[in-house]
C-alpha cells in the first residue's frame, strides 16, 4: 500500500498544475471573449472573481480541512475504535478508516492509538491522528515514522490529536 501512496504522489502534481493551467486558459479565454465584444466591465468582473478564486483556493490549508472533515463526518467510529481499544478487545479497522491510514492499520503504541496518515519515503517523518487517554503535555511523543517521533500539535477532539 505505502508504494501505491508513493506512486500517487509522483501523478498528483503534474494533475494539480495541469488543473491550475486549465483554470488560467480558460480565464484568460472568458477575459479576452469579453474585450473583444467591447465589454469591459464583464471583463474586469471576470477577471476579478477568477483571481479571487485563485488566492481563496491557494490559500486554504486543504490538509487540515482534510483531516477536520473526516474526524467531523466519523467521530462515532474513531469513538467506537477507542471504546475496542479501552476494552481489550482486538481492533476492528472500518473500511474507509484503511483509506485514511496509510498502511490500513491503527496502530497501538502502549496506551496511544496512532493512525499514520503521511510517512516520507525513507521513513524519517511521519504525521497523523492520534488518540491520548490523558490531555498532552509537552513531553508527549508518539512515534510517527521508524525514525521520528512527533507531539500533538492540533486538537481534534475527543481525546484525539494530529500528530507532527
Amino acid at each position: 500500500m505505502e508504494k501505491l501512496f508513493q506512486a500517487i504522489w509522483w501523478f498528483s502534481m503534474p494533475a494539480i498544475a495541469a488543473a491550475w493551467a486549465w483554470a488560467v486558459l480558460w480565464s484568460f479565454a472568458a477575459v479576452m471573449t469579453y474585450l473583444s465584444l467591447k465589454r469591459h466591465v464583464r471583463s474586469f468582473v471576470t477577471l476579478t472573481i477568477a483571481a479571487l478564486l485563485g488566492v481563496v483556493i491557494f490559500r486554504i490549508d486543504w490538509q487540515t480541512l482534510y483531516i477536520d472533515g473526516q474526524f467531523w463526518l466519523h467521530r462515532d467510529e474513531f469513538a467506537a475504535l477507542v471504546a475496542e481499544h479501552e476494552s481489550g478487545r482486538p481492533l476492528t479497522v472500518p473500511w474507509w478508516m484503511k483509506y485514511l491510514s496509510m498502511d490500513g492499520q491503527v496502530q497501538q503504541q502502549g496506551e496511544v492509538l496512532y493512525l499514520p496518515v503521511f510517512e516520507d519515503w525513507r521513513a524519517e517523518t511521519g504525521s497523523g491522528i492520534a488518540h491520548l487517554p490523558a490531555p498532552p503535555t509537552s513531553r508527549t511523543l508518539v512515534q510517527t515514522a521508524s525514525g521520528d517521533l512527533g507531539s500533538p500539535v492540533r486538537d481534534l477532539g475527543d481525546g484525539w490529536w494530529w500528530v507532527e
